[in-house]
């Protein structure tokens, strides 16, 4: 007799199968069959298509989803049936696409493209304005020299600009609109100019802060460093310690913080050239006087810096970026030129005592204040002769509105009408005529201006009325421009000050 299981023994030998044999099954009665096959897996990589870089995206395969990794990596089962793929990712636009066979190797790229928002910033009369920060998010761009700006991989959100000394602006952007032009506008300020004595004294600080907050007036101008190159408060830059230039006469950080309690613009005054203490213990560093091979004098008996050796630049530039880190919003550089109170014929400067020499080193410094101060958030002005802005040179200065306009984002003429001479505009005392002489210094230098500096003028207090200070400022607001009123005392009051 055969064995009842001799057809399953034939079977097993047949096949070459033992008891470890693979996982094959045999049924009684049936033939031979293999487990299902695991689906296929279709590994996806998604990339930037402009950068090539790898994106970690959203990608949903028919109904199977999965992250993309920081290497743009992911991995889906697919059924073997047309499915569409649809990926996703923050900043850009996102990509549908119906995959309908296995790629080769198993691997199909998906290539996004970056949500792009691009625009110009100009200035109200039509003008590229440079330097102006755009961000959205954490993407952030810098307008060039023609105004644009571009920032990718953005999402909708609040787009914001910034400029040191103009108006920020804040806008809503939607995602959609492929492109926001906007105008900014310079900040309108309004401002009094108060020395180290009145900052000093509690009571005399306390009222201008009140007036300030009663009337129109929106920023204060403070002295750091005055016509005698005496700094007034305690710094750590250690060439102005070193020649015994620092007086600690008034807590800078305490000023800095009322005024930002009061929402004040906050104006610094920083004398450059004509510097006494660092002439005299740097004569290398000094104009020359021709005749005696000592330091230059003026008629006040105050040494000034050769603007020409860049050396003499550091101490006023390292004051500079102190002031705007300890919270200054703007560096006003005065006497930022060559010398012109004394003999100036027997100057002697390290470079040629020319106009072209004399404009260029002028530029070049304020050139260097702005790249320095403006990435640190704090606006560069200079304050200038306001006779620059009729004549035709540089009046042995250095100072030409049109160049420095620029390089820098104010520009500060002081239109003192007593400074002016008889026969002036044919008048036989100008200074009686100060709304005449102010419109036409600013009708004369406006046109001048070929950069995107803007005017802010002093306005002097001393021989003017009430009536007269404030007719000149109307002169100045008239043309879209701030002002700023010097009294050489800081004594205001409300009579020339709007509420």
């Amino acid at each position: 007799m055969r064995p009842r299981n001799l057809g399953f023994i034939l079977v097993f030998a047949a096949l070459g199968l033992g008891a470890c044999a693979g996982p094959s099954v045999i049924v009684s009665g049936d033939a031979v069959r293999s487990p299902e096959p695991a689906p296929p897996q279709i590994a996806f990589k998604v990339v930037d298509r402009e950068q090539r870089e790898p994106i970690e995206a959203q990608v949903s395969f028919g109904e199977n989803v999965g992250t993309a990794d920081e290497t743009g990596a992911v991995s889906l089962e697919w059924d073997e049936t047309p499915t569409q793929l649809i990926v996703n990712a923050p900043g850009f636009h996102p990509d549908s696409t119906l995959i309908t066979t296995f790629p080769e190797d198993g691997l199909y790229e998906v290539e996004l493209n970056p949500v792009i928002l691009e625009g110009t910033i100009t200035t109200p009369d039509g003008k590229p304005l440079s330097s102006a920060i755009v961000s959205l998010g954490s993407v952030v761009d810098e307008t060039d020299s023609t105004g644009r700006y571009r920032l990718e991989r953005v999402t909708a959100g609040e787009l914001r600009i910034n400029r040191p000394a103009w108006e920020s602006i804040t806008t809503r952007w939607n995602g959609d609109d492929p492109r926001i032009d906007v105008t900014m506008s310079p900040l309108m300020i309004k401002a009094l100019r108060v020395n180290a004595e009145k900052t000093a004294s509690p009571a005399a600080w306390k009222n201008i802060l009140a007036l300030a907050a009663r009337s129109e007036v929106n920023a204060l101008v403070l002295d750091t460093r005055n016509e005698d190159g005496i700094i007034f408060h305690k710094t750590n830059v250690e060439l102005a310690n070193e020649i015994g230039a620092v007086r600690d006469f008034y807590d800078v950080e305490r000023a800095l913080a009322d005024m930002d309690a009061a929402g004040l613009y906050k104006i610094t005054r920083i004398v450059t050239f004509q510097d006494n203490p660092l002439a005299k213990a740097r004569p290398d560093l000094a104009v020359i006087d021709n005749t005696t091979g000592q330091p230059w004098k003026n008629n006040k008996g105050l040494r000034w810096l050769d603007p020409t050796n860049r050396d003499s630049w550091k101490l006023a530039l390292d004051l500079a970026e102190e002031a705007c880190e300890l919270g200054f919003d703007e560096i006003q550089f005065d006497y930022v030129r060559f010398p012109s109170d004394g003999n100036i014929k027997t100057l002697s400067f390290k470079e040629p005592y020319t106009e072209e020499v004399r404009v260029a080193t002028i530029t070049a410094f304020l050139q260097e204040a702005h790249d320095l101060l403006n990435p640190l958030g704090c606006a560069v002005a200079a304050d200038i002769f306001a006779i620059t802005l009729e004549s035709g040179w540089d009046e042995g200065i250095g100072q030409s509105p049109a160049e420095l306009s620029n390089v820098i984002d104010v520009l500060s003429p002081m239109i003192y009408t007593y400074t002016y001479g008889p026969g002036w505009k044919g008048f036989d005392n100008p200074n009686n005529y100060p709304v005449e002489i102010v419109s036409a210094a600013l009708d004369a230098g406006i046109p001048k201006l070929e950069g995107t500096s803007i005017y802010r003028p002093w306005i002097q207090t001393w021989q003017l009325n009430a009536g007269e200070i404030v007719a000149v400022q109307n002169v100045a607001e008239k043309r879209d421009l701030g002002w700023m009123i010097w009294s050489a005392n800081s004594i205001y009051d409300d009579s020339f000050l709007l509420p």
